[in-house]
C-alpha cells in the first residue's frame, strides 16, 4: 500500500452579511437605480419571503442584476447586482435578506497524523449489514473516481472550472473511505462498505467554497433522494439564511445530516457551522483512549463523538493516508447512520435518537459540552432496546417580544423579551427544567416565564430537562443569539434661515436644511428620509435620503405667515425609529 500524507489547514470559513450602508453618500447613490458600466458587481444570495418566480427575477433585472440560479429548495436567487443597488434591493417588501456570496477560504476540518475505524464496532455488524444501497452524499472536495477501494455511485460538481466530482484536493477521498471503503481484501474497509457513495463537489482544490456552492449541494442531495449527507467542513461564522433554511428543509425531508464539530478546542462554545445548527448532528473527535482530541470543538450543540485521530483511509491517487480531527469523526457517524437505515430504521429522527441513546457515555455522566452524548457505536445503536423509561424529556423554548431586523449576524428585538419554556415526557414525567441565558455559563431552575430587559447583552438561551427516572435531555434545546435595543437613534435637524421676511407676493425662497443621526446600539439600518410639510397641511414634499440639501418654499400672496417643517427620520437595526424637526417661518 502506498501511504500518502495530506496536510490540510484548519482555516475559518467566512459568510459576510451585506451591511446596509448608513453614510449619506451611499444613501444618495442607492436612490439611483440606473446601472453605470463602472458600477462594481457583487455576487449575492437574495432570499425572499415567498418563492420569487418571474417577479423576483424581474426585480433583480430591474436593478441591473444578472440572475445566475433560482433555487427551489429555498426561496432564493443567486445573482450579481451593482453594489449601489443592494440597498434598494434589501428594502423591497418581498425580500427577506440579501447576503454576499463571498468566497470562503480553506473550509476543511482536517490535518494529517496516523488509526482505524473499528472503534465504532462496525465490523461486528458487517456479517449481516454493510449499508447496502443506502445513498450517502459526501459534500466535500470530491472523491477520487478511480480509486480501486471506492465505488462511487454518482458525482456532481458545483465548483466553477470543474466538470465532475473528481477530487483535486484529497480531503473528500479520505472522508469517503471512512464511510464506505470497499470490503475487497485490499486497503481498508469503511463503516458501511456497501453504501452508495455520491461525490458532491462543493469545495475547490484549496478547500474554498461559497454559499451558493454549498446551497446547490444540499439542494442536489435532496432532489436525488440522498438518505445521509456528510459535511466534513465548517466555519466559526454563520452560514447564509438560505443555507440554514436548506438544511432545515433537507432534515424535514427525512435526510440524516452529519457534520464535524470543528477544531477550535475548548472550553467554551465554539462549534462550527453547519454542525452547530439544530438539524445537523455535531460530531467531536476522540483518540484511541477515548479521550477528546484537544482541538475538537466543544459547546451546547455537541451531540456525538467518534474516532478522529490518526484514521487510516483511502487517499487521492489510489493510495492510502492518515487523517485527524473532526473531519474524520463525522464520517464515522454518517456511516453508522447508513447501517441503521439499512437495518430498517428509515426515519431520520429515530436514527439520530438511537445513535444518541446508545452511545458510550464519556466524560461527565450524561450529556456534556465536551463529549456530547458519548461515543457512537454501530452495534449498540442497531441492537438498542429501551428500558421502560429510557427516553429523556423534550424541552422547547419560545421567545416573545417586538422583533427587529437580523443585522451583523445578530437577531435584534426592540422590546423586552419574555422566555417561555415547556417540557414534556411520555414516561415517568418531567422532574425539573433548567435554563441558561448566557450559553450555559450559569444555570437556573425554571419556575415560570423569564423577562429579559438588559440592552446590548448577547443572549443565547439554553434549556434542558430531567424526568423522574433520571434521564437527562442533551444536547439542550437552544435559541441562537439575539440582543435587545429599545433605544431609538439620536437625531438632529436644522434649517437656515429659520425665518425670512417675504419680499413680495408669490416668491419662491430657498431654505437649506441639515440633519445628523447616530446610534450606539444596533446601528443605523434603514435609509433615512427628509420630508417637508407646511402648516396648512396642503403641501408635502419628499426630499429623499440625503442628510442635507436645500428646498424651495413658497411665500403666499397674503398677509398671513406660513410655517414649513423639515423632518429627518432614521431607523436602527432593532426597528426603532426617531425623527427631529426644524421650522422655517415666512412672515409678512
Amino acid at each position: 500500500m502506498r501511504k500518502l500524507r495530506y496536510l490540510v489547514a484548519i482555516v475559518l470559513l467566512v459568510t459576510l452579511i451585506i451591511a446596509i450602508p448608513t453614510n449619506m453618500a451611499l444613501a444618495e447613490d442607492a436612490q439611483n437605480s440606473e446601472t453605470n458600466p463602472s458600477d462594481s458587481m457583487v455576487d449575492v444570495l437574495i432570499t425572499f419571503y415567498q418563492p420569487p418566480g418571474p417577479d423576483g427575477v424581474g426585480l433583480v433585472q430591474s436593478l441591473g442584476g444578472t440572475v445566475k440560479k433560482v433555487y427551489h429548495v429555498v426561496p432564493t436567487i443567486w445573482a450579481s447586482i451593482p453594489s449601489q443597488n443592494i440597498q434598494l434591493l434589501s428594502q423591497d417588501p418581498s425580500v427577506k435578506v440579501v447576503e454576499e456570496n463571498a468566497v470562503r477560504e480553506n473550509c476543511l476540518l482536517s490535518e494529517v497524523l496516523p488509526w482505524g475505524v473499528d472503534r465504532v464496532d462496525a465490523e461486528q455488524v458487517h456479517p449481516t449489514n454493510k449499508g447496502t444501497g443506502v445513498k450517502v452524499a459526501v459534500l466535500d472536495t470530491g472523491i477520487d473516481l478511480d480509486h480501486p477501494d471506492l465505488a462511487v455511485a454518482g458525482n456532481v460538481t458545483f465548483i466553477p472550472g470543474t466538470s465532475n466530482g473528481d477530487d483535486d484536493n484529497g480531503h473528500g477521498t479520505l472522508v469517503a473511505g471512512i464511510i464506505g471503503a470497499l470490503d475487497n481484501d485490499i486497503g481498508v474497509i469503511g463503516v458501511a462498505p456497501e453504501a452508495s457513495l455520491y461525490s458532491v463537489k462543493v469545495l475547490d482544490y484549496n478547500g474554498n467554497t461559497t454559499a451558493s456552492s454549498v446551497l446547490s449541494g444540499i439542494e442536489w442531495a435532496r432532489d436525488n433522494n440522498m438518505k445521509v449527507i456528510n459535511m466534513s467542513f465548517g466555519s466559526i461564522f454563520e452560514m447564509s439564511t438560505a443555507e440554514k433554511d436548506a438544511l432545515n428543509n433537507a432534515y424535514n425531508a427525512g435526510i440524516v445530516l452529519v457534520a464535524g464539530a470543528g477544531n477550535s478546542g475548548g472550553p467554551g462554545n465554539n462549534i462550527y457551522a453547519p454542525a452547530r445548527y439544530t438539524p445537523v448532528i455535531a460530531v467531536g473527535s476522540t483518540d484511541e483512549q477515548n479521550i477528546r482530541y484537544s482541538s475538537s470543538s466543544t459547546g451546547y450543540q455537541l451531540e456525538l463523538m467518534a474516532p478522529g485521530v490518526n484514521i487510516y483511509s483511502t487517499a487521492m491517487g489510489g493510495g492510502y493516508g492518515y487523517v485527524t480531527t473532526t473531519s474524520a469523526a463525522s464520517p464515522h457517524v454518517a456511516g453508522t447512520a447508513a447501517l441503521l437505515i439499512n437495518a430498517g430504521f428509515t426515519n431520520n429522527v429515530e436514527v439520530r435518537n438511537r445513535m444518541k441513546n446508545s452511545a458510550t457515555d464519556l466524560g461527565a455522566t450524561g450529556w456534556d459540552t465536551e463529549y456530547g452524548c458519548g461515543l457512537v457505536n454501530a452495534v449498540a445503536a442497531i441492537n438498542f432496546s429501551e428500558p421502560p423509561d429510557q427516553t429523556p424529556p423534550t424541552t422547547t423554548i419560545s421567545l416573545s417580544g417586538t422583533l427587529g431586523n437580523f443585522a451583523n449576524r445578530v437577531q435584534w428585538y426592540r422590546s423586552d423579551v419574555t422566555v417561555t419554556i415547556s417540557a414534556t415526557d411520555s414516561g415517568s414525567g418531567v422532574a425539573q427544567t433548567q435554563y441558561s441565558t448566557n450559553a450555559g455559563a450559569t444555570w437556573n431552575v425554571y419556575t415560570g416565564p423569564v423577562t429579559l430587559t438588559t440592552e446590548m447583552v448577547e443572549y443565547i438561551i439554553l434549556a434542558r430537562s430531567w424526568d423522574n427516572a433520571g434521564n437527562d435531555e442533551g444536547p439542550p434545546a437552544f435559541k441562537e443569539r439575539f440582543k435587545i435595543d429599545k433605544t431609538p437613534p439620536a437625531v438632529t435637524e436644522s434649517c437656515n434661515p429659520t425665518s425670512v421676511q417675504r419680499i413680495g407676493k408669490g416668491y419662491i425662497i430657498t431654505v437649506a436644511y441639515s440633519g445628523t443621526a447616530s446610534d450606539s446600539g444596533s446601528g443605523l439600518y434603514t435609509l433615512p428620509n427628509q420630508r417637508l410639510t407646511d402648516s396648512y397641511g396642503v403641501y408635502t414634499q419628499d426630499l429623499g435620503s440625503m442628510a442635507y440639501g436645500s428646498a424651495g418654499v413658497e411665500a403666499w400672496c397674503t398677509s398671513s405667515n406660513r410655517t414649513y417643517t423639515f423632518r429627518y427620520t432614521v431607523g436602527d437595526a432593532a426597528g426603532n425609529q426617531a425623527y427631529a424637526e426644524a421650522i422655517c417661518t415666512i412672515y409678512k
